[in-house]
């Protein structure tokens, strides 16, 4: 008798799907997201992150990327929560389609189909693995979906829904200046007698990581004072100046094994890992998967981080090349020690401000508000290879984080101990990335 109970809600819960059946206004309730395995987005992260880190995307490529992840992700799913409010007209440029609450919509289905549509399009170029990836990931959750005895209209309702709302992404995403930069070499300003403050790229044959990246639409923050970082002080090589003295500490870091497990944990490379942006997607879905959290509340969660983490680049890139800061490796070796290295390899862009800062502390702003401060184990790197200046591969094993604030201050200021930043270049960071996250939380209404 335990299995003819379920049996027969299954069966109610079919006849009053039938097409025809129900089309009241709210008949796009029938099935809620917030009754949906977080898994079924999971997924769909964890093979984002992996095209990313395959194809070795820029810091703030990624962001932008992951950012139009998570807004695909909570358009899929707003719909089908009582009180849930679709993104249109609170983030720059977006108009979501019109949609039909009189049908009934499987958003497990939806979710699906948006995300099948627009991964592809969100890339400048996708392989064919991916792809297989990507339609195989597709596939494997539909059929999980379907054997809860939808019927075709629903099948077809929920599948157009999710494609229009991937279509209208993708759209945006074509026309918010991306593509226009995209080939583009910029002519940048050269380091010389009379600006000895000038960046440089580390080596020779490496050009500036997204010089023109200002030309990028941001999504919800419009450029003014607020989150912009101070002024950095005037250069010097004097020795009780500013300049000299954080040079100085970032030299001085002990190279013990303490510092180079923190260093190697937050240095999210190009191939090494989905980026800084990436890395927080991660341990979101680590945390998000713990907690067994449903899809609805890891679609929200998402939105947020990607909608932040691309901001946060964009402020952080806009930065970069305003103010064109040369790196610690450039200054200590012509001022301090000639022969002095970092942990990590110095990237290609200029050094104020830190990416890795605005980011960390944006992400684990929103983070604390889904899930508290409780520790957690973070696995993004483990058993990857890391080559730095020092030699390797070294291989990364996880890492046991006592709370979820302390990571964070960890990485705000592990590129002073990788070598790669100030430490004022990340506590401007800090200050950017939490004023982001109170903006995000201030502008953007989830809910009705």
């Amino acid at each position: 008798m335990r299995n003819v109970r379920p049996l027969l809600l299954g069966l109610l819960l079919l006849v009053s799907c039938q097409p025809g059946k129900d089309s009241s206004p709210s008949a796009h309730l029938t099935y809620q997201s917030h009754r949906y395995e977080g898994r079924f987005l999971n997924e769909w992260i964890a093979l984002a992150l992996d095209m990313l880190r395959e194809q070795q995307v820029s810091p703030p490529e990624a962001a932008r990327i992951l950012g139009y992840v998570g807004l695909t992700a909570w358009e899929a799913v707003c719909n089908g929560l009582p009180n849930g409010r679709s993104l249109s007209g609170q983030i720059h440029n977006y108009a979501a389609p019109k949609f039909d609450p009189s049908k009934v919509y499987d958003w497990g289905l939806v979710l699906c189909a948006a995300m099948r549509k627009v991964l592809p399009e969100l890339f400048e170029q996708v392989s064919d693995s991916q792809l297989f990836a990507l339609h195989a990931l597709a596939a494997q959750q539909e059929d999980a979906l379907l054997q809860r005895g939808l019927t075709e209209r629903i099948r077809q309702d929920s599948r157009f829904w999710g494609e229009r709302i991937a279509a209208t992404v993708a759209a945006r995403a074509r026309n918010d200046g991306r593509a226009s930069i995209r080939n583009l070499t910029a002519a940048l300003p050269q380091r010389d007698a009379q600006h000895p403050h000038y960046w440089t790229p580390p080596a020779p044959s490496q050009s500036a990581v997204e010089p023109l990246w200002s030309q990028v639409n941001t999504f919800f923050w419009t450029p003014d004072d607020r989150c912009v970082p101070p002024s950095p002080p005037l250069f010097s090589t004097e020795l009780g100046s500013e300049w000299y003295a954080q040079a100085q500490e970032v030299a001085s870091v002990p190279k013990t094994t303490a510092n180079r497990v923190v260093a190697f944990h937050w240095e999210d490379g190009p191939g090494h890992s989905s980026t800084a942006a990436g890395h927080w997607f991660n341990i979101a879905r680590q945390l998000l998967e713990r907690e067994g959290s449903h899809l609805a509340d890891c679609a929200r969660l998402y939105c947020q981080l990607g909608l932040a983490a691309a901001d946060a680049c964009w402020v952080a890139w806009s930065v970069k090349y305003q103010y064109f800061l040369l790196r610690p490796v450039t200054y200590i070796q012509e001022n301090i020690d000639a022969n002095w290295k970092p942990l990590v390899f110095t990237p290609a862009h200029p050094e104020y401000i830190s990416e890795g800062a605005v980011l960390a502390a944006a992400c684990s702003a929103l983070l604390l508000q889904h899930v508290g401060n409780s520790g957690f184990i973070d696995s993004t790197h483990q058993g990857a290879l890391l080559y730095t200046p020092e030699g390797g591969p070294f291989v990364l094993p996880e890492r046991l984080f006592p709370s979820l604030s302390g990571a964070a201050q960890e990485a705000v200021f592990a590129s002073v101990i990788g070598g790669t930043h100030f430490r004022r270049s990340c506590e401007a960071g800090e200050q950017s990335g939490k004023c982001l996250a109170e903006q995000l939380l201030r502008r953007i209404a989830f809910f009705q």
